[in-house]
């Protein structure tokens, strides 16, 4: 039996089009694999085809699985939809398929015997703790304009999940995450919504003779803070490594 390989973006645009294209052709889901990106190695006796991102038929997608689902499983798909997975659009077209064709009674994530299911999940699981992690440890640092900046390097594509949290949490102020794996901004004018943002290259560098003069002191006082709450002799590396992993201390103040 002839394999159906759909290609397309990476985005959850992308992956629901895909999704839309494989039920618009009435594909056999046992057949068919979603491939994210250019196909590195192509198969024997499969076909391939390049699926157009449209964001008419992702929408559609998206409010199938909402009204379908219910707000737990579609939450999951979600997040899913943000890891870094490489195996994500294929594991979200199958976990779709499932649920579509009814295999399974009640919420359809508590499913973790099928393994697309299960892989769902785990992806869930680790952007939502990724997120959470960020959450807290975001360091915002004032310019001389007076907007709060901060850097972060993700390994997921975070941002959007993030971006609601500090849009409630600051309200009032006018700030900037980057993400620098993906060069990829989101902008908060005070009063107003989160704005994304995309830059080529390696977009906008901020470098510290652009922090205000508060700035440059708070930081400082941070620093000799930290320093001076220190108890050498009970140093504990090891768990400082599990509740505040290393990928996470270049863009801390007290780290730099």
């Amino acid at each position: 039996m002839t394999k159906n390989i759909l290609i397309c973006e990476a985005s959850p645009e992308g992956i629901f089009s895909a999704v839309y294209y494989a039920y618009e052709q009435k594909l056999n889901p046992n057949t068919t694999y979603v491939q994210l990106g250019e196909i590195e190695n192509y198969e024997l006796f499969a076909d391939y085809t390049q699926v157009k991102t449209d964001y008419e038929k992702a929408e559609k997608v998206d409010r199938t699985i909402a009204r379908r689902f219910g707000e737990i499983s579609y939450s999951y798909i979600w997040y899913a939809l943000y890891s870094q997975d490489k195996e994500k659009g294929n594991a979200i077209y199958h976990t779709i398929a499932r649920g579509l064709a009814k295999a399974y009674q009640g919420e359809l994530v508590n499913y973790l015997q099928d393994p697309y299911v299960l892989t769902v999940s785990k992806m869930r699981q680790n952007v939502w703790c990724e997120a959470h992690h960020y959450m807290g440890f975001v360091r915002f640092r004032e310019l001389k304009n007076r907007i709060l900046y901060s850097e972060i390097e993700p390994k997921n594509h975070i941002l959007p999940i993030i971006a609601e949290h500090f849009a409630d949490r600051f309200p009032k102020e006018n700030f900037m995450i980057k993400d620098k794996r993906r060069n990829l901004y989101i902008v908060h004018e005070a009063g107003k919504g989160v704005v994304f943002h995309q830059e080529e290259g390696q977009g906008m560098e901020v470098s510290a003779e652009m922090y205000s003069d508060e700035e440059v002191r708070i930081q400082n006082l941070f620093k000799i803070f930290h320093e001076s709450i220190a108890i050498s002799e009970r140093e504990n590396f090891k768990l400082q490594r599990q509740l505040l992993p290393l990928r996470f201390r270049d863009n801390m103040v007290e780290f730099c």
